[in-house]
């Protein structure tokens, strides 16, 4: 599978900043809808979303992770 996602030319790194940002108003939108089918399917997002953050194999593959750097 990863050699799918290597060859496909839209394939973009994300930060993990940006990809929060996007699950917090995926989230946000899914709240403001009545329940319903169009509501679960923006929390099915937001939820598959926050299960992808917790999986540091997928973070490694498809997120860039800003590193805090220290001056002395």
């Amino acid at each position: 599978m990863p050699q799918a996602i290597q060859s496909t030319p839209d394939h973009r790194i994300c930060g993990t900043t940006e990809l929060t940002k996007v699950r917090r108003s995926t989230l946000l939108h899914a709240r403001s809808l009545p329940p319903g089918p169009e509501r679960n399917y923006h929390r099915q997002i937001a939820s598959s979303l926050r299960s992808l953050f917790s999986n540091e194999a997928w973070l490694e593959a498809h997120a860039e992770r800003i590193r805090n750097r220290r001056t002395s």
